[in-house]
C-alpha cells in the first residue's frame, strides 16, 4: 500500500466544466486504491497559492494539483514559498494541458493516477518574473496573450479547436506594439507582434512556440516574432508557429538565454501559463529558477520526457 499522504488541490471549472466532469472517476480510483488523500476545491484566483501554503506543514507528502495549466501555475507558486523541496503531482484537467505535454505527464485520469503511485522526480526548472511571480510554461505576450483572453470569454469551443479560432482571429485583428528586449550580449528592439519567454516547447493549447526549449537545461526560449507585411503572410505562417517550423523565417527573433528584460512604452497583453496576467511596471527582468521544483513526472519504464 502507498504510504504517502496526498492532498489534492482540485479546480472544478478547469476546462470549461471538464474537471468536474472526470473528478468522480478520480476519487473512486483513489478510492478503490486506498489511498490516503484530502481534497479542497477553489473558488476564486490565487486560492491555490494560499492552500499549497498552508498544508505544507500538515503532514501530507505530496501536492497534487488537478485542472489545468493556471491551477499548476498557482500550486506551485505555493510550493516554491516553502524551504522544503515538496514533490508536485498532478492531474490533467484543463483546455490546453501544456505542462503535462511537456513533461510526459498522461492526459487520460486513469494513466496520470497510475503515474502519481508509482512514478519516480524529476527536477525541472520554472521561469520567474523577478519580484512577482513563477511559470511552469512560458510567459507570452501579444496574440497568443489575446488569444487565452479570447478562450476564456468562449462559450461553445474548448481545448484545441478553442485555441485554434482564438489564434486566426487574432493574426487578422491585432495590432502590432514596440518592445526592447535585452539579453546577455543580445539585444532586440522591433515591433513584435508576439513574445514568448518559455520554460518548456508549448504554450495554447500545443502551439510549439519554442521547439529549442528543455524543461530542464537551465535557460529560457525566448521567441520574438516582428509583425508580417500582410495579414495573409501571418496567416500562411501560423502553421509553422503551431508545428515549431517557423525558426526559420526571417521574422522570427530566437534566443536561449536564463535572462531577459523586457520594456515598452506600450500597455502589453500577457498571459502567464495560459492565464490572463497583468505585467509588471516596465522595464522588468524575467530569470530561470533553474532546478526549481521536483515533479512526480517519469515512470520507471521510460525515463525523463520532454
Amino acid at each position: 500500500m502507498d504510504n504517502r499522504k496526498y492532498f489534492l488541490i482540485v479546480n472544478l471549472i478547469a476546462g470549461r466544466g471538464h474537471c468536474k466532469n472526470i473528478f468522480p472517476r478520480v476519487k473512486a480510483e483513489l478510492d478503490r486504491r486506498n489511498l490516503s488523500y484530502d481534497t479542497h476545491f477553489t473558488n476564486e484566483p490565487m486560492e491555490a497559492t494560499n492552500v499549497a501554503q498552508m498544508v505544507i506543514e500538515a503532514g501530507f507528502t505530496h501536492i497534487v494539483a488537478m485542472g489545468g495549466d493556471g491551477t499548476i501555475n498557482e500550486v506551485v507558486n505555493g510550493i516554491v514559498k516553502s524551504a522544503t523541496p515538496y514533490p508536485l503531482g498532478v492531474i490533467p484537467a484543463g483546455s490546453g494541458n501544456d505542462f503535462a505535454h511537456v513533461t510526459g505527464i498522461p492526459t487520460d485520469p486513469m494513466e496520470a493516477i497510475e503515474l502519481l503511485v508509482s512514478g519516480e522526480e524529476r527536477t525541472i526548472d520554472l521561469g520567474y518574473i523577478v519580484g512577482d511571480r513563477y511559470f511552469v510554461n512560458g510567459v507570452g505576450i501579444g496574440i497568443d496573450a489575446q488569444a487565452a483572453r479570447d478562450v476564456l470569454g468562449m462559450n461553445h469551443l474548448r481545448g484545441t479547436a478553442a485555441y485554434l479560432y482564438a489564434a486566426v482571429k487574432e493574426v487578422i485583428l491585432f495590432k502590432a506594439f514596440p518592445v526592447k528586449l535585452v539579453g546577455t550580449g543580445w539585444t532586440e528592439e522591433r515591433e513584435f507582434i508576439s513574445i514568448g519567454i518559455a520554460n518548456g516547447k508549448y504554450c495554447g493549447g500545443g502551439f510549439k512556440l519554442a521547439p529549442r526549449a528543455e524543461i530542464d537545461d537551465g535557460l529560457l526560449d525566448i521567441a520574438a516574432i516582428e509583425d508580417f507585411p500582410s495579414r495573409i503572410k501571418r496567416l500562411i505562417n501560423l502553421p509553422r508557429a503551431r508545428k515549431g517550423t517557423h525558426l526559420g523565417l526571417a521574422e522570427v527573433h530566437y534566443h536561449q538565454d536564463p535572462k531577459v528584460t523586457v520594456s515598452s512604452p506600450a500597455k502589453l497583453v500577457a498571459h502567464i501559463d495560459g492565464e490572463v496576467y497583468r505585467l509588471p511596471k516596465s522595464p522588468f527582468e524575467i530569470t530561470v529558477a533553474a532546478k526549481m521544483l521536483h515533479v512526480i513526472a517519469t515512470s520507471p519504464q521510460s525515463g525523463p520526457s520532454n
